[in-house]
């Protein structure tokens, strides 16, 4: 019996040895599974009633959109169309792009409810709204260039994918905007383990100019639910720069934050502002289900809200831009406080300027909150609501995934609950304390995992709301300022003219000289430009601007030494260091100098290590040398840096001719407009002499005039004849065709002189 008993002993033993072995088992393989499975990512058509529209304007419209053109032409007829569609998915939520429709997040959906928590328009009707036209509600839209909707929101972007090491999966959208010659790519990001999905913003000026400054997020959510719109602010701000109570009205004593205490008035446009905010987002309190928007401050101080008006006058876009999905919002982010229009310019909320070889680079974070009853902070970790009543103070956290943190809730320095929580990823967690009556509360989660205070005086701002009432807008100063955001509106012609008024009044006002100078350079008028310049050194040799410009004008000229010694000058600053430098780069390259033109672009990378142009310099550089190896790297931090990079791609191919590579960089090429992408790349190969490139690069563009013309220019410098291309180019439509870089003015220049057709005049 003792023996029986040993043995039914060691068994027992050995049953729990294997019970906790096969749970730990389980554990890990329930973790790897299904906690731990990559996101997916999939490419597929799909039907949608889609009302689209037609008739582009033939004409050249010479205005703020030239060279873009506008669609005049919609419809009350929808017809099914398959659109091609991006989804990434995880555990949690999924997101849905359509590349074809300005590359636009056109739904995200969290998965345990199958609620939606932006806006899925479950039509495509196109309506006359963007600066070119057509526009579709919906999703999340990026906009960058100048106000409005961007140009590309209705109309195909280039685009890729990738599955990333770490699971995530991610789709890259981006193209050339042609008003600023700046080319900004989006990647959209989903992890394989969060409830969130991220957007990171890469903008790059590469060109020599400062350009307008304008980028927004707008994102639609749904009106319906007892939408809440919780953005924690004291003020917000018009298009004009003028100020106003939030969130009570101050006419009508209504709670604005809500979306149906708006029902008076027209459409309502809110910049909310006055505390120092990292989120924004809205609450369906009927569905006890929200949205939140994260990103840093100092990479997106703006946040409005847009709504259409709860009268008739705002209500008829319900059924002009959707079928059956209701009447929906916008919940906006800016790099700017608020989206201005001129008259801002009187307020201290003025435009930006980007300046030459700049780039910026951001990230924000979107997702759902689930069961909270609200929320009053949100970031990457989750969205947390405090709500003190009845001698209680309940605290509700919906995690973007799994974590375990200490709670903590602190009244008059003194701690009321601590608690360590597991959080589990969407799944709510609630408690609650008792606290006695009148202090305020504070709210931690973590070592600054979240943290919330009830003292409304928390996070406020000081920064000043109105311009001096005495500031004189006639004077000079008041005549430059204006002058100056007319060119960050790219409003050229009345940049001139307030710039002229400036000088009339001091003929030597500095600023006013080398702006106007960099202007007329602009303009291709380059002995205008030049008087301005040396007027402008004349009073100040030093002056950064002036000597860059005056760089510029100089190559324009060819005055080579004197462009050097501009460049030179303007590179001891800081402000024009990393352009001048840029420029001196390419001058040694034009002119064969290889090791120089790699040390000054180099150089240039000292002050902005995400300098495309830069990076474009030392690949040509290398690759001219020899040098493969340090190329191919090059090429590869470019497209690590941008992955959409045309540049990198067509340099890939010229290092390596084969048939795989030139399909490759055509296929990578799928935006409306992509004559002007491969026109882009012929300008800047132009600046640099390389004219072999040039005529290999042309080979895969579509033949329109322009590009005809440009062939034609390249045999006449190649071999000496361009009859046969200029014959073709005469006889091919100039239809849509609609030049604006300066390089393309000297080829047709030259055709003007090379033939008698009016066509390349025209053009």
């Amino acid at each position: 019996m003792k023996g029986e008993h040993s043995q039914i002993f060691k068994l027992t033993n050995f049953q729990i040895a294997m019970k906790r072995t096969i749970t730990i088992l389980l554990s890990l393989y329930s973790s790897i599974s299904f906690g731990q499975q990559p996101s997916t990512i999939k490419e597929y058509p799909k039907v949608f009633k889609t009302y689209p529209f037609s008739d582009p304007d033939p004409i050249p419209r010479m205005g703020n959109i030239y060279p873009y053109f506008r669609f005049d032409g919609y419809t009350d007829k929808g017809i099914d169309k398959a659109w091609n569609v991006v989804e990434l998915e995880n555990d949690f939520i999924s997101v849905m792009i359509l590349p074809e429709i300005g590359g636009k997040i056109w739904a995200a959906t969290e998965k345990s409810t199958g609620k939606p928590f932006l806006y899925y328009n479950h039509v495509v009707k196109f309506r006359d709204i963007s600066m070119r036209g057509p526009w579709t509600s919906g999703g999340i839209e990026a906009n960058y260039g100048i106000i409005g909707h961007t140009p590309n929101c209705a109309t195909p972007v280039d685009y890729s994918t990738r599955k990333n090491d770490d699971g995530s999966v991610s789709c890259f959208i981006g193209t050339l905007d042609l008003l600023t010659q700046t080319y900004w790519t989006l990647e959209i990001n989903l992890p394989k383990d969060k409830a969130y999905f991220t957007t990171r913003s890469f903008w790059s000026n590469t060109t020599p100019l400062e350009q307008p400054y304008y980028t927004w997020m707008n994102a639609g959510i749904k009106a319906a639910g007892d939408l809440e719109f919780v953005y924690p602010g004291t003020r917000y701000l018009g298009h004009d720069g003028s100020n106003k109570s939030w969130k009570i009205h101050e006419g009508n004593g209504k709670d604005i934050s809500f979306y149906e205490k708006n029902s008076f008035g027209p459409y309502k446009s809110y910049h909310v502002f006055g505390k120092y905010t990292d989120f924004f987002g809205g609450f369906w309190h009927k569905e006890n289900f929200g949205m939140g928007r994260y990103a840093s401050h100092d990479e997106k101080a703006g946040k409005k809200i847009w709504i259409w008006g709860l009268s008739q006058q705002g209500m008829i876009w319900e059924n002009l831009l959707s079928d059956t999905d209701g009447q929906y919002v916008e919940v906006q982010s800016g790099r700017l406080y608020n989206q201005t229009d001129h008259t801002s310019t009187m307020t201290p909320f003025k435009h930006r300027g980007f300046a030459p070889y700049s780039t910026d680079i951001w990230t924000e974070y979107w997702f759902p909150v689930k069961g909270t009853q609200g929320f009053v902070i949100a970031n990457p970790s989750g969205a947390m609501n405090v709500r003190v009543r009845q001698g209680r103070v309940r605290v509700d956290i919906s995690p973007l995934s799994d974590m375990k943190q200490k709670l903590v809730i602190r009244q008059s320095g003194n701690t009321v609950y601590e608690k360590e929580v597991a959080l589990k990823t969407m799944q709510l967690f609630s408690d609650s304390v008792s606290i006695s009556s009148g202090d305020h509360i504070e709210v931690m989660l973590g070592d600054h995992v979240m943290e919330y205070r009830t003292d409304p005086s928390d996070g406020v701002l000081s920064r000043p709301l109105e311009a001096p009432k005495d500031f004189d807008w006639n004077s000079v100063q008041g005549l430059f300022v204006e002058g100056k955001e007319f060119i960050r509106e790219r409003q050229y012609v009345k940049a001139e003219e307030k710039l002229h008024q400036c000088l009339e009044k001091d003929a030597h006002y500095l600023p006013a000289l080398t702006n106007l100078g960099m202007i007329h350079y602009r303009n291709m008028e380059y002995q205008k430009a030049m008087l301005l310049l040396t007027h402008a050194l004349s009073i100040d040799t030093y002056d950064p601007m002036a000597n860059f410009y005056y760089g510029l004008t100089s190559v324009a000229q060819g005055k080579l030494t004197d462009a050097r010694d501009g460049f030179d000058i303007a590179s001891m600053s800081p402000e024009y260091r990393v352009a001048a430098t840029t420029e001196l780069g390419r001058m040694d390259l034009n002119n064969g100098i290889l090791d120089k033109s790699i040390h000054y672009a180099n150089k240039s990378l000292e002050g902005n290590g995400s300098n495309v142009e830069a990076l474009q310099l030392l690949a040509v550089a290398y690759r001219l040398q020899g040098d493969q190896r340090k190329a191919s790297e090059i090429r590869k931090w470019i497209k690590d840096l941008s992955p959409l990079s045309h540049f990198a791609a067509f340099e890939d191919y010229v290092a390596k001719p084969t048939p795989e590579l030139r399909a490759g960089f055509a296929a990578g090429i799928r935006n409306e407009l992509a004559v002007e992408t491969y026109l882009e790349l012929a300008a800047w190969y132009y600046r640099l002499g390389r004219l072999k490139e040039i005529q290999l690069l042309l080979e895969f563009a579509p033949a329109n005039a322009e590009v005809m013309y440009w062939q034609a220019w390249l045999d006449q410098q190649m071999t000496g004849s361009s009859e046969k291309a200029l014959e073709r180019a005469t006889t091919a439509s100039v239809l849509g065709v609609f030049p604006f870089r300066a390089e393309s003015a000297e080829i047709l220049q030259w055709a003007t002189g090379a033939t008698n057709s009016w066509k390349p005049k025209y053009l």
